[in-house]
């Protein structure tokens, strides 16, 4: 064999081995990504959204009855509270309004943590969208509507959702761009 046909078949087999292990680092990448969620997240639903309470509450239809959902870790600016508790706020409509126009007319997948009802009675989930991926408490976060609001022992998702808020924060997406949420 020529100096020149030793170098193309060491050429070849450098290429067709790196192929190879870019194969294996990305199934091995796939199997622990699906192994990760399978053990991490239980899904309960589909459940049928009836109403939109405010930006971080909702009521949905489970078992046949409506049951009140407040998201997990997120705080929304007021829209419907009563005056002499806290005051209602024009962001607060826009953040009810944009959990009007990702679940009106839908249905959810609920994940529960720790706690599964707060002292109000309401269930209190990780919810979900139909793609059984798509956190809508992390959606209301990356978009600015919401600030993380970390209560224990409810503390399943608190990295991710404080990932969200810092990536909208840093990029003023929503509250954070019109100055309405602040640093302190």
């Amino acid at each position: 064999m020529t100096k020149a046909g030793k170098r193309r078949a060491r050429y070849i087999i450098a290429l067709l081995a790196s192929l190879a292990l870019m194969a294996i680092v990305y199934l091995v990448s796939v199997l622990i990504k699906a192994t990760v969620n399978e053990t991490n997240i239980e899904l309960y639903g589909p459940y049928e959204v009836e109403k939109i309470v405010d930006g971080d509450t909702l009521k949905a239809s489970i078992g046949g009855e409506e049951a009140y959902i407040r998201l997990i870790g997120v705080d929304t600016p007021e829209s419907v509270a009563d005056e002499d508790y806290k005051e209602n706020t024009e962001e607060g409509k826009i953040a009810a309004d944009y959990m009007h126009g990702l679940l009106d007319g839908g249905t959810v997948y609920l994940e529960y943590d720790s706690e599964s009802t707060d002292v109000y009675g309401r269930s209190l989930c990780y919810v979900y969208l139909d793609d059984k991926s798509t956190m809508v408490n992390e959606l209301l976060l990356a978009n600015g509507y919401a600030r993380t609001m970390t209560i224990e022992p409810n503390v399943k998702h608190k990295e991710r959702l404080y990932t969200a808020e810092a990536r909208a924060r840093k990029q003023g997406e929503g509250f954070w761009g019109t100055g309405f949420f602040t640093d302190d």
